[in-house]
């Protein structure tokens, strides 16, 4: 009787379990790897302003343009990281 119990039990939770277990491995993945790919984008964008003339980069600190580099990269940052943390609570839909 509680071998039968203890089967049920299995039946019901597995696939709950393994849906959790899918969307922690999926969205630790995506997150770690877009993060990267955002990061090296960024050095790679840093080290092309290398070669510009100090003129030109002293503009472009007074404009803001750096300012607005680091709210993009953090806007994109932070609407992955709720793409991801809604992946965790297993919401379908909005």
């Amino acid at each position: 009787m509680l071998d039968d119990i203890g089967a049920w039990l299995s039946t019901i939770t597995w696939p709950l379990v393994s849906r959790v277990f899918a969307a922690l491995g999926l969205g630790t993945v995506t997150y770690t790897g877009a993060s990267a790919a955002l990061s090296s984008a960024l050095s790679a964008a840093k080290s092309a302003f290398a070669g510009l003339s100090g003129e030109v980069l002293q503009i472009m600190a007074m404009t803001g343009f750096f300012d607005a580099m680091a709210i993009t990269a953090g806007g994109m940052i932070s609407a992955l990281t709720w793409l991801v943390l809604k992946r965790f609570a297993l919401q379908s839909g909005t």
